[in-house]
């Protein structure tokens, strides 16, 4: 399907009608010749384009700045039909999807409301089921939508850190995102991207206790090159790195780049496009880039190597999975182009030449280790305390597996568990077995294998009893314990100190803490009747909006949240007011 939309593209190109607005041109999309217009009717300046690099996954649309408010009209880019509404307190938060004529389905995140007779059908939904978190997919024929019909309003709704749209493209038969800058949008943009640094990683035998090289480089003449003459060293068996983003016309945020392709000595070893992906992959970013780098400097290093267990259909081609392998002492020029959706081009031309003394063994990585863990086989590692179960396709590579015991920390219930690398990262699931030491049998019920996560701080990794073993699942290598909680969740109000201020006030706004384990459910009641309680799960935040339909005025009404964290561990909050 992805050659064949590229190839059609190639002949709509001439055809190109002018933008409504600075930034972007529109040309036609899939097999029909109808055209989609913009989500929205402001100028658009993007804060994050698709495929750009983001902890454990890649971006899957655009994000379209909204002037730093909410509010903005989001209009249908094409005619079409609502398929699904989803609201939930992370993610996307309030969602919406349509389903077009010609193969594509639109999506629309972080909404603050919907369109009034969605909005209706929606809360309808919502006090049916009495929960705020709906999945609703309604019947074709409910909701048509024509070109250019508002259908919400932008918002910073679920895990949003600011007013933006996040608007996506999906093939609808495979539920593909795909790049919409590629196939919808023609972005009008001069600026080319930036390659900052490379990167050689050596591949030979315990890699990962090997420092990469790192290598700044500085434009001159249009190319980017090393700041020194001598060559850049390369171990026997070796791999390529890149620090590059992209940058658009008038936002100075740092986006991903379209395409990146390597050469050595003119011969292509590596080539990706960002075209499209399946959801399937994008946990894939986490071995696109090395994790261990992004893990501590949050800065996104992307390999030009192919790890075995990385199977990202964006790597469009690869030679050897783009391992070098050097057997000479000669001189070789590395050629490196990085492209934008735009069209514009960087190049960066390095000589590079096998000096394996220039790798060096990292000091945070011990020549000692517990196991050999193969990528593609199940993994077993039983320990005093401790048993983990690392099923085939879980990790990327083979890994020499480290673990160390200690002593158990104030507070924790079990040894302290170091389970390998918090900075190597898993794609699949892994089982996880602490045994417990010194738990009162009364708090067995309100115990948590807990991961420590720095600065004091621990996150729940939940566990069920088998014998005297809490037992989960991870996806984080880490540092471990068994940890219990006894303390309610507390509400507070935030947009009131005393009821009265309710009286003409439009909503009931309370705050929620649980620092540990984290909230597991909630239900709000007016008078009795289930009540319809907004989650900001961001901003810790409940609110209530006076419904007119449903609260009376000139009579008292009393409000009644209750909380249950994880360990079910509950909390009552109630009030009573007048409106």
């Amino acid at each position: 399907m992805k050659r064949r939309v590229l190839f059609l593209l190639a002949f709509l190109v001439p055809g190109i009608l002018p933008a409504r607005h600075s930034g972007f041109c529109q040309n036609p999309v899939g097999p029909e010749s109808g055209s989609l217009i913009l989500p929205v009717s402001i100028p658009v300046f993007l804060a994050g384009n698709f495929a750009e690099p983001r902890a454990n996954h890649f971006h899957s649309g655009i994000d379209i700045k909204t002037n730093g408010s909410t509010g903005i009209p989001v209009l249908s880019v094409a005619d079409g039909t609502v398929s699904r509404i989803k609201i939930e307190a992370g993610g996307y938060g309030n969602a919406l999807y349509v389903v077009h004529t010609n193969g594509y389905t639109s999506v629309y995140g972080h909404l603050q409301n919907f369109s009034h007779e969605i909005e209706e059908y929606v809360r309808a939904e919502q006090y049916r089921r009495e929960s705020f978190a709906v999945d609703l997919f309604p019947e074709s024929s409910r909701f048509p939508v024509k070109k250019g019909q508002v259908i919400a309003l932008s918002g910073n709704s679920g895990s949003s850190e600011g007013p933006h749209l996040h608007f996506e493209l999906r093939e609808t038969s495979s539920e593909n995102t795909i790049n919409p800058l590629v196939k919808a949008y023609q972005l009008t943009d001069k600026t080319k991207p930036v390659i900052d640094k490379l990167y050689v990683f050596s591949l030979s035998g315990r890699q990962e206790w090997i420092k990469p090289v790192m290598v700044p480089l500085t434009q001159s003449g249009g190319t980017y090159k090393a700041s020194s003459a001598s060559p850049v060293p390369m171990d026997q068996v070796c791999g390529f790195g890149l620090e590059t983003w992209d940058l658009l016309d008038g936002s100075p945020n740092k986006c991903g780049v379209y395409r990146i392709q390597a050469f050595l000595d003119g011969m292509v070893f590596f080539d990706y496009v960002a075209d499209e992906f399946a959801f399937s992959e994008t946990r894939f970013m986490n071995s696109f880039m090395d994790f261990k780098i992004f893990s501590s400097l949050r800065r996104p290093v992307l390999r030009l190597y192919i790890e075995p267990n990385n199977h990202l259909s964006m790597f469009s081609f690869s030679r050897n999975r783009g391992r070098i392998e050097v057997k000479d002492n000669n001189t070789h020029t590395l050629k490196i182009l990085i492209d934008d959706a735009a069209g514009n081009r960087s190049e960066a031309v390095v000589p590079v030449k096998l000096d394996p003394g220039k790798f060096v063994r990292d000091p945070d990585f011990l020549p000692v280790y517990n196991a050999y863990f193969s990528y593609n086989e199940s993994n077993k590692y039983s320990s005093e305390g401790i048993a983990i179960t690392v099923p085939p396709g879980s990790l990327y590579d083979d890994i020499y597996f480290q673990y160390e015991v200690r002593p158990a920390r104030p507070g924790c219930y079990s040894l302290t568990h170091y389970v390998h690398k918090s900075d190597v990262p898993l794609q699949q699931y892994y089982r996880l077995a602490i045994e417990a030491a010194g738990l009162p049998e009364h708090l067995r019920s309100k115990a948590t294998i807990a991961q420590f996560v720095g600065n004091g701080r621990y996150v729940s990794v939940g566990g069920t009893w088998e014998g005297n073993r809490l037992v989960s699942r991870s996806r984080n290598f880490g540092v471990f314990c068994i940890r219990t909680d006894t303390v309610s969740p507390v509400i507070r109000p935030l947009n009131f100190s005393n009821p009265d201020e309710l009286k003409t006030a439009n909503s009931i706004r309370l705050t929620i803490r649980d620092d540990f384990p984290g909230i597991q459910s909630y239900r709000a009641e007016i008078d009795g009747k289930w009540a319809l309680l907004e989650y900001d799960s961001k901003n810790n935040l409940f609110e209530y909006k006076m419904d007119p339909k449903r609260i009376g005025t000139g009579k008292e009404h009393t409000l009644a949240v209750r909380v249950s964290d994880q360990l079910n561990n509950k909390t009552t909050y109630t009030i009573r007011f007048y409106r």
